[in-house]
């Protein structure tokens, strides 16, 4: 009886030592405090798959889709990932652009999209670092590489601007590319390059250097007239050089027409080929043949 006792009072006591130890461990139980929340969390709100457009004279002229965007509640700042968009640079055409990331500022319409393919009329794509874009005003610039890929054209360069208003785009330094013609590849150098839509055409300005099978043309700069999709014509001006077969011909001016196949020299025009140099009113150089002729010529025979 006595040991049933003793064994009740162990039990009581060793209850009643878990609740002490119990209402301790509550009484100092550390409270889960929560973090507070960043100031820039709570300026941001995160969205998904959403759409900015601007307008000009009521009508919307760019449209910007993105699959996420952080909304900066106290800017008009928008940080897009996965971008898709729409640009109209004139009222019956449309360029499509697609881009990893960027940034936009609504209020002021302007932005910059990181790795960006641009697509014009599905004839050309356009690749390059980054875009800045100011869609208010029509402009759009890099200062990084620029790649473009089209069925006729094909260039490499560094830095570009295009304006709306002017329907122009320019690359600014080290050109280098092709043109595909009916009548071959002709491969190209330049210091700067000029795309003008409104007269569709082209520029080459600065040390220029275009190459064919037969021939070599260097000048300061050539403009290529685009019609019906097909180059119509290439003006050179400028110190201009046709080289081809040892032959050398010198002139201000020549004008290929593509259709006839034939370049033609004008300004001063000379042949120079060994130590023979003709002069005349024009110099033509057949490119099936791959031979000058001149008209009225007058030869010049240099001792050796």
């Amino acid at each position: 009886m006595k040991k049933r006792k003793i064994i009740i009072y162990s039990s009581i006591s060793v209850i009643i030592l878990i609740n002490l130890l119990a209402l301790y461990f509550f009484i100092k139980k550390p409270v889960r405090i929560s973090l507070p929340k960043s100031g820039e969390e709570k300026r941001v709100i995160v969205l998904k798959d959403v759409k900015y457009s601007g307008e000009r004279h009521g009508v919307v002229d760019w449209e910007i889709k993105a699959q996420v965007a952080k909304k900066h509640i106290d800017t008009p700042t928008i940080e897009i990932e996965v971008i898709e968009g729409k640009y109209k640079p004139k009222a019956d055409s449309f360029v499509n652009f697609n881009g990893n990331k960027g940034i936009i500022d609504t209020q002021e319409e302007k932005g910059t999209v990181e790795d960006v393919i641009i697509d014009y009329k599905n004839a050309y794509r356009l690749k390059s670092k980054y875009m800045d874009f100011d869609f208010k005003n029509g402009i759009t610039t890099t200062e990084a590489p620029i790649d473009i890929q089209g069925e006729k054209l094909s260039l490499k360069g560094i830095g570009l601007i295009a304006k709306t208003d002017e329907e122009m785009v320019r690359i600014k330094k080290d050109i280098s590319g092709f043109v595909q013609t009916d009548k071959g590849r002709f491969k190209f150098q330049s210091d700067s390059f000029m795309y003008m839509l409104k007269e569709n055409q082209f520029v080459l300005s600065g040390r220029v250097v275009m190459k064919s099978e037969n021939l070599n043309l260097l000048c300061d700069k050539v403009t290529v007239k685009v019609k019906d999709n097909q180059i119509d014509m290439a003006t050179a001006d400028g110190n201009v050089r046709l080289i081809s077969k040892g032959s050398i011909a010198k002139g201000d001016k020549a004008v290929y027409y593509f259709k006839d196949d034939i370049v033609t020299l004008t300004g001063s025009p000379k042949l120079v080929k060994d130590n023979a140099e003709m002069e005349g009113n024009a110099i033509r150089y057949d490119m099936k043949r791959g031979k000058f002729s001149v008209n009225m010529p007058k030869v010049r025979i240099q001792r050796q």
